[in-house]
């Protein structure tokens, strides 16, 4: 009888990881989709409202959800206090701050090479470099759902799998 409630808990254990790690994938992708809403947005607030830096990040962070938010609201407060001279500082700030995100390295990047243009250039070059980052945040999310859709399956089954595994090693 202990052997089987043992047996029960290391397959639902090894199981719930499998789903929350399969989980993070998924997470990954709808922040990617929020992100890209957001630098539609802040595009807009940038280019057709003529809205300063600071007060367009806060409009943009009032739209968003969350954990996205968090990063444009305090990176508008930095940038509103004068803390960092520059956005590419306060942007690269937030993120090392910021712990909750399923984001990978080349998608924080995509934000701070996006980052380094604002306010650097007329309208015209903020279009472009609009544009550019919208076209590459398009194929990271293509490629994330693509991994997305191999890899959730998979970690899901795996976790069963290993606890099934390590129950019959221990039987």
């Amino acid at each position: 009888m202990l052997k089987l409630i043992g047996g029960i808990l290391i397959i639902a254990a090894s199981t719930v990881g499998g789903f929350v790690y399969a989980q993070s994938f998924i997470y990954r992708v709808k922040e990617l989709y929020e992100i890209e809403r957001c630098i539609y947005q802040l595009q807009n607030e940038i280019v057709y409202t003529h809205t300063p830096l600071p007060e367009a990040l806060i409009n943009v962070s009032i739209k968003a959800k969350e954990p996205i938010n968090n990063i444009f609201n305090k990176t508008s407060q930095k940038l509103s206090s004068n803390i960092y001279d520059n956005v590419y500082e306060a942007f690269k700030n937030t993120f090392k701050e910021t712990s909750n995100l399923s984001l990978k390295n080349e998608d924080i990047n995509l934000i701070l090479d996006l980052s380094k243009s604002l306010g650097e250039s007329d309208i015209t070059g903020q279009v472009n470099m609009f544009s550019l980052s919208i076209d590459n945040l398009k194929k990271i999310i293509a490629e994330a759902e693509i991994t997305m859709k191999k890899n959730v399956k998979m970690y899901r089954y795996l976790g069963f799998g290993i606890g099934a595994m390590i129950v019959i090693m221990l039987i």
